[in-house]
């Protein structure tokens, strides 16, 4: 019985077991002027401080409809442009959220444009020099 004990423990410490510490997390900024609100969401999965998955999630809301139409043009031209995968989570004349699936080993352009790091530890880093706050 102590051999299978042993056994177990060491199957556990080197992660043999299908996601074994796999965890996410996420960093949110909040901005708001006037009737605009804007959340810019960062969600990673990571195991041992590498990343292997990271989203970027848009969240705008606005009084004005006007404000949320110009928004969405702007972030359709830029995806055109960068090509992400996308998924349009709320689109209606206050509220557009959007998430985007981000490459870990990303171009130029796409690199410049967000923060994409694949070590946990730097992108919240990064993150909170910018304003983020991490969970």
């Amino acid at each position: 019985m102590k051999k299978i004990v042993i056994l177990l423990l060491c199957f556990m410490l080197t992660g043999c077991f299908e996601n074994s510490g796999y965890l996410v997390k996420t960093c949110t900024k909040e901005e708001k002027s006037d009737t605009f609100t804007g959340i810019t969401t960062y969600t990673f999965g990571f195991k041992s401080d590498v990343i292997d998955d990271l989203k970027i999630t848009y969240d705008y809301q606005d009084s004005n409809s006007d404000t949320i139409e110009a928004l969405k043009l702007s972030l359709t031209t830029q995806n055109n442009y960068l090509n992400l995968s996308e998924e349009v989570l709320v689109d209606n004349a206050n509220q557009y959220k959007i998430t985007y699936q981000l490459p870990l080993e990303p171009s130029d352009e796409v690199d410049e444009k967000f923060v994409i790091r694949t070590s946990r530890t730097d992108l919240v880093n990064k993150l909170k020099e910018e304003g983020f706050t991490c969970e």
